[in-house]
């Protein structure tokens, strides 16, 4: 494994200021760093684009993507996975966290463990997270249902269940997820743009909703053997088995 990060990717709905301080934080050699704007109203284009100008010498190459509509975060999860399919692994970040000093080398550090298939922040929370190449391989990309945002980590993590898969869950060297180091101010998203905040709850509701029926009602506690052991309990389907369900998904649109 290279000296370098192959991959740090984010996806951005608001408030770019949150995004320069993630980008100013990498303090790590990186390959490449991958921004969708997941705007889709053309509010913030310019900031975005400015990242492109900011001077960090740890990141080789940067690449943004303004995309014509919000594809919501499993979307744009795929894309980061999908855009570098040949990288060994991916560092997948909200675009509200900072990493401190050390961070970075300490997460690419414990990814050299080749049974390592993912590596957490801080509690096996999905904020920021490193993916391995052969996880996707037998688990899947992230569900897209699960627009616009909320449950798909935990659908993913739902994966893993049964299997004995190798997961760091906590790292020494810490880090912000807006202002502080731990959840209370995270999801920056509807914080910045209060009047989202009704439809983004709304379908987080319906998210999980969707999550009852697809690992059954157990799903949140992750109960090893109370939840299904294939989607929706039907054991003809694999376990990365995923749908796109459009008339769900329209139910929970944002507008942009």
């Amino acid at each position: 494994m290279s000296e370098s990060i192959p991959v740090i990717g984010t996806a951005i709905v608001n408030n770019p200021y949150w995004l320069h301080r993630l980008f100013m934080s990498i303090d790590f050699p990186v390959d490449d760093f991958v921004v969708f704007n997941n705007n889709g109203r053309g509010q913030i284009t310019s900031e975005v684009e400015a990242i492109r100008r900011l001077d960090n010498p740890y990141v080789k190459r940067v690449h943004v993507t303004h995309m014509p509509a919000n594809i919501g975060c499993s979307g744009a999860w795929n894309l980061i996975i999908k855009s570098f399919m040949k990288a060994p692994y991916w560092v997948i970040s909200n675009h509200d966290v900072m990493f401190e000093p050390g961070f970075l080398e300490e997460m690419h550090e414990k990814a050299k463990d080749p049974e390592v298939g993912t590596v957490h922040g801080s509690g096996g929370g999905w904020d920021i997270f490193l993916l391995k190449d052969w996880i996707v391989d037998k688990y899947g990309l992230f569900d897209e249902n699960l627009y616009p945002g909320y449950c798909e980590d935990m659908d993913y993590g739902m994966r893993f269940i049964h299997d004995d898969v190798k997961r760091v869950l906590n790292l020494e060297h810490g880090y912000y997820h807006g202002k502080y180091k731990d959840y209370s101010d995270g999801s920056q998203t509807w914080r910045s743009e209060p009047r989202l905040q009704t439809a983004v709850h709304t379908a987080h509701e319906l998210n999980k909703r969707y999550l009852h029926m697809k690992w059954g009602e157990a799903w949140q506690a992750h109960v090893e053997g109370e939840t299904h052991k294939t989607p929706f309990n039907i054991p003809e389907l694999p376990i990365d088995f995923t749908t796109y369900d459009l008339s769900f998904v329209r139910r929970k649109h944002l507008g942009f």
